[in-house]
């Protein structure tokens, strides 16, 4: 019999995508202000990271994804400058929007747009495709096999990130999202061991949460429909 281990060397290198390590990255995301209080504010050096994480994940879903995953990419980016260049300002959702806010950084002219889209407008998308996501993830793992995970992701994707999209997109989109995998292949990804599998509804609800406390932010600024 083979004493060779294959599957624990590469836990190492953060290349590979790691289910357990995403759903620990946004738990970090939810902040309490008061520790009395609810959840009420997001750490963004955490909400990117674990936004670097879920990337990964669709990364393995091929090319499907490719619509969503480049203006992800292009967007994480933009941020990871925001955090570099201004730790401080950009350090918590409430702290930035403030901060943007105060030097009138929201409502940008189409030449500011182009050459520095605000921090607002950057999470505004990564925060877009974040519902479509975890939608997609949560229905994908309560369904039985038989379900094909084409027909839920475009289901899912019509009902929330589309409407963000052109019609070209769309259609390419729908295409797509025809080739996925297998449902079990796909949530394999995501839930490989009983840890997994249990840490998984805790995760969604962070997620939700993590999505709800950013959507009532938007709301309270009245810049949710940011272009």
């Amino acid at each position: 019999m083979s004493t060779h281990h294959h599957h624990h060397h590469h836990q190492h290198h953060q290349t590979e995508f790691d289910p357990e390590r995403l759903f620990n990255l946004f738990k970090k995301c939810l902040i309490k202000s008061n520790p009395d209080a609810d959840f009420d504010d997001i750490s963004i050096p955490d909400y990117i990271q674990a936004y670097e994480e879920i990337n990964k994940f669709l990364s393995l879903l091929g090319n499907i994804f490719y619509f969503v995953i480049s203006d992800v990419n292009d967007k994480i980016n933009i941020f990871k400058k925001y955090l570099e260049k201004e730790p401080d300002h950009y350090s918590t959702l409430n702290t930035f929007l403030k901060y943007e806010q105060e030097h009138n950084k929201l409502r940008q002219s189409s030449h500011d747009l182009k050459h520095h889209p605000s921090g607002a407008r950057t999470l505004l998308r990564l925060h877009r495709a974040l519902i479509f996501i975890y939608k997609f993830l949560d229905r994908l793992s309560n369904a039985d096999s038989k379900q094909k995970s084409a027909q839920i992701c475009i289901e899912t994707y019509e009902q929330t990130l589309a409407r963000y999209h052109s019609w070209l997109i769309r259609k390419a989109a729908n295409l797509g999202m025809h080739g996925l995998p297998k449902r079990d292949a796909l949530i394999g990804h995501m839930i490989r061991t009983d840890t997994e599998k249990k840490m998984f509804p805790e995760f969604i609800s962070t997620v939700e949460k993590t999505y709800n406390i950013t959507q009532s932010y938007y709301e309270k600024y009245g810049i949710l429909d940011l272009a």
